[in-house]
């Protein structure tokens, strides 16, 4: 890891974007990351960070809307760690919002989750305008094909927040400056990840925003001063966030009973590795 750390350090910028598709809908790849995101520990990780992060964002008995659920893992970690909390999760892929449902319904949450197929970029005026105690959107950014499409959600994000008052969590990759860094970090940290999952994450940080193209969008949408912090030795995981109306709340949520072992251990790390979050 130092040496890859250190090639990164001083490689020189301006390594293109490479988009990924928008809309992830193909049923065996929709059902090969769902079950990823269930067993690979680096993955756990990152969801038991957002949901800590969002349990400090909301207050008790608080809604939340989820842009781009996904198969609505991030979603579930947070519904399972705030009892107290009711959801609604956007997606525009189908098979995406089938897989969540499943999810749900398989651990009794379904009752506090509503799901909608929707453009993150355009939301139906009842989300729009809904009552919200605080937006997420995990990992879906890099999924966007441009920047022109990232400040049109992004302005749909900071329109939701100001109307509501909301608290606001944004996380995703960052793209690198060295295109080698981040294939060579999971073959050192997760070398018994499934080929498929690995090039996956590969490929979602090829086509990450970095974090002065995200930052600058940001603040072009009207969500400029964030509170934001990134992932080290190697920053290819970023977040912004804010507190919402009625301010920062204690943490109140219950302790993940699933991490164990070497789940437990990549979460701690990841949190510890942190330069700011929340919590």
């Amino acid at each position: 890891m130092p040496g890859i750390v250190v090639r990164e350090r001083l490689h020189s910028p301006g390594r293109e974007r490479i988009p990924e598709p928008m809309v992830m809908d193909d049923a065996e790849s929709v059902a090969y990351f769902h079950t990823g995101g269930g067993a690979n520990p680096g993955m756990r990780a990152v969801y038991d960070l957002c949901a800590r992060s969002i349990d400090a964002l909301l207050p008790p008995g608080g809604r939340i809307l989820d842009l781009g659920i996904g198969s609505g893992r991030a979603l579930s970690a947070v519904l399972r760690r705030r009892p107290d909390v009711h959801a609604v999760g956007v997606d525009l892929a189908p098979n995406m919002l089938a897989t969540a449902q499943e999810l749900f319904t398989a651990e009794g949450l379904d009752g506090r989750a509503e799901l909608v197929q929707a453009d993150i970029t355009a939301l139906p005026e009842s989300l729009a305008a809904g009552s919200w105690d605080a937006v997420s959107c995990m990992w879906t950014l890099h999924q966007l094909p441009d920047v022109e499409v990232l400040g049109a959600a992004l302005r749909q994000i900071a329109a939701v927040q100001r109307d509501s008052g909301a608290g606001l969590w944004i996380s995703d990759f960052a793209r690198l400056k060295d295109p080698s860094a981040c294939p060579a970090m999971l073959q050192c940290v997760d070398p018994d990840s499934p080929m498929g999952l690995r090039q996956d994450a590969i490929a979602s940080e090829a086509a990450a925003f970095t974090r002065e193209e995200l930052s600058a969008e940001l603040a072009a949408a009207g969500l400029g001063g964030l509170r934001c912090g990134h992932c080290t030795p190697l920053p290819y995981l970023q977040a912004y966030w804010m507190f919402g109306a009625r301010g920062k709340h204690a943490p109140i949520g219950q302790q993940d009973s699933a991490l164990n072992g070497q789940t437990r251990r990549e979460a701690a790390l990841l949190r510890w590795g942190f330069t700011a979050k929340p919590f």
